[in-house]
């Protein structure tokens, strides 16, 4: 009778996790990739402010760590990693839809910031352009939050 309460709290441990919107299988890599994806954007701006400034060194730390996150990227959203959107997070269903586009558009990311990692400061505002590659067709809106 104890191991029967054991399954019987497990199970709704289970189907609470799941009712909350991200399954318990995927609850860390969801976590996981809205970490990568603030530090993504921290580093964008860092290197975008270091290229105005003309400050090579700065603007290619930066790409190289944008180039390192964008390798690990496509990790980070394994296929059914997208239950509960809307919810707990911003991934739509079409990145699995459409998994070739999406890794496109993280390629586009790494090949500008490679520029960049190179020397070309230019190409530093090129990294943003492709931002909205995955941004547009494959993120929804801010969460409102629960008051």
């Amino acid at each position: 009778m104890k191991n029967l309460w054991k399954h019987v709290v497990a199970a709704g441990l289970a189907v609470a996790v799941i009712g909350a919107g991200v399954t318990p299988a995927f609850a860390d890599v969801v976590k996981d990739r809205q970490m990568a994806m603030k530090s993504l954007s921290k580093a964008n701006k860092a290197l975008g402010k270091a290229a105005k400034a003309g400050d090579a060194a700065a603007a290619q730390k930066q790409a190289m760590m944008i180039v390192a996150a964008s390798d690990k990227l496509e990790a980070l959203f394994p296929k059914g990693s997208g239950a509960g959107y809307g919810e707990k997070h911003r991934s739509k269903a079409d990145i699995w839809k459409d998994w070739d586009k999406f890794q496109k558009a993280n390629a586009a990311m790494k090949a500008a910031a490679q520029k960049v990692a190179s020397g070309d400061l230019k190409a530093a505002g090129d990294i943003g352009k492709t931002c909205g590659g995955c941004h547009k067709p494959f993120r929804g809106p801010k969460i409102k939050k629960k008051m």
